[in-house]
């Protein structure tokens, strides 16, 4: 139901319905889609609140906060999440697209090539996944007008595959 309210754009609803859950049933599917309703919403502050509520913080959860910064353009934040994350934990390849979608929407090309190649290093033998990757850097080359940059990438990630 939580999540049906989030989709619908009825956030207060899905709130509200998710206050009326007690703690001791609250787990990993009720927290992410009221996370997933603010995060939509814009919401930045009830989702922080949540967040920090929320007392096993699952690579699911810090994914979703991350998108939620990345979807405002705060990518400090997001980045240091990441960051945060990675000093107990191998790195998510999930977690560093959700911060590249963002990039994208942001059109922040100097970013997204920090990012992208920072991928590329941790995710040596993720080929196909990094291709998902490399189409995103390649949409944003786009956005920027930059259309024959976008190609001579494309090209170049089709010759590596």
């Amino acid at each position: 139901m939580i999540n049906g309210f989030g989709l619908n754009g009825m956030d207060h609803e899905a709130a509200e319905l998710y206050k009326t859950v007690p703690m001791n049933l609250r787990d990993e599917i009720t927290h992410s889609c009221v996370l997933n309703t603010y995060s939509h919403s814009g919401l930045l502050d009830k989702a922080r609140i949540i967040f920090n509520e929320i007392p096993v913080k699952t690579v699911k959860i810090i994914t979703i906060m991350i998108a939620c910064l990345s979807r405002l353009f705060l990518f400090d934040g997001a980045q240091k999440l990441l960051d945060e994350y990675e000093k107990t934990n191998m790195a998510s390849f999930v977690k560093y697209m959700a911060l590249l979608y963002g990039l994208r929407n942001s059109r922040n090309r100097i970013l997204s090539e920090k990012i992208y190649n920072r991928m590329k290093s941790l995710f040596l033998n993720q080929k196909e996944n990094l291709l998902s990757g490399a189409i995103l850097l390649s949409n944003i080359y786009s956005s920027i007008g930059e259309h024959q940059l976008s190609n001579d990438f494309r090209f170049d990630q089709k010759k590596k595959n």
